[in-house]
């Protein structure tokens, strides 16, 4: 469920959300384009700054962060994250 409009999210997910790593949270499609509309570009949850994906280091930090205030979603993140192989 997108946790700004409370509607489902179609599978497969992925293709209809987007995935913001500063809060963790998994926003549909929908509320990315009203944000837009409203020229917000920051993330539409948390309203913090989008990093570009050449900074990784400040991703991981900000994961980091979440992951040290014992947040759930950032652990399996950062886990999923080194399993898999893209963080080292």
């Amino acid at each position: 469920f997108c946790p700004i409009c409370t509607l489902p999210i179609p599978l497969p997910m992925h293709n209809h959300s987007g995935f913001y790593i500063c809060c963790m949270k998994r926003i549909c499609c929908g509320c990315k384009v009203a944000a837009v509309k409203r020229d917000m570009f920051d993330c539409p949850f948390c309203r913090t700054p989008i990093i570009k994906d050449a900074d990784v280091a400040t991703a991981l930090a900000m994961v980091q962060k979440r992951v040290d205030a014992k947040d759930a979603a950032a652990l399996k993140f950062l886990g999923d994250q080194y399993y898999y192989g893209y963080n080292g």
